[in-house]
């Protein structure tokens, strides 16, 4: 093994097993601090979208223009929580990779770590020059199918019934429009920016279910040589 420009000592087979057994909690560990991370992002959309309606719906007063802002909040916690879902797989792959290989080689009775072994290497390879597994694209596609289509689902019904019905109920299509008006923005204009939106969740649908790979540094610092 190397060590910098030198050589250095080589590990006994019982040492390296110790190494990798402590390493792999510590890599769970991580994966599932990670994990949590999701379900907190995920649980304040949640709270977020409920207090949003909750309060809009409470009183006719308040303009439905509200719901624009708590789209926009969504959205937010959408950007974050894909950017969290990109670092917890980042750490997840290492922890499958050690599933896949050292636990089940060990249970298998015929645990390979001989020196340029591919998953020894891959995965000296990951913690030498950690790299993202998956762009950012997929990353925000994969929450918005999980969970997200929901939350955006709801919120855009309830501003469609929310101009309905506040502050006074439309009978007419004229009246929608007039009440769907936000300052100097018509209604037919809010409903279009209903409709693309919409339209790019249908379009985030469908890049989650292809796959995309990453190779984003998720340590700009650590370049490779």
């Amino acid at each position: 093994m190397e060590n910098g420009g030198g050589k250095g000592e080589k590990l006994t087979r019982s040492e390296l097993l110790s190494v990798l057994v402590h390493y792999y909690r510590a890599e769970v560990t991580r994966s599932l601090a990670w994990r949590e991370r999701l379900d907190r992002t995920t649980n304040w959309a949640v709270g977020a979208a409920a207090a949003f309606i909750g309060f809009s719906f409470a009183h006719s007063e308040i303009h439905h223009g509200i719901c624009l802002v708590a789209l926009s909040i969504l959205y937010t916690l959408l950007y974050v929580e894909a950017r969290r879902y990109r670092f917890y797989d980042a750490y997840e792959y290492r922890v499958r990779l050690l599933h896949q290989y050292f636990i089940y080689g060990v249970l298998n009775g015929r645990l390979d770590m001989e020196e340029g072994t591919l998953w020894v290497a891959e995965l000296a390879s990951d913690l030498r020059y950690p790299q993202y597994k998956m762009d950012f694209r997929y990353a925000i596609a994969q929450r918005f199918k999980a969970n997200y289509v929901y939350l955006f689902a709801i919120l855009l019904v309830c501003w469609l019934v929310k101009i309905a019905l506040h502050p006074q109920q439309a009978h007419t299509w004229s009246e929608y429009l007039a009440q769907a008006a936000v300052g100097g923005l018509p209604g037919w204009t809010i409903l279009l920016f209903i409709v693309v939106f919409v339209l790019h969740g249908v379009w985030l649908m469908k890049i989650a279910g292809q796959r995309h790979g990453g190779g984003d540094i998720i340590n700009p610092s650590t370049s490779r040589k």
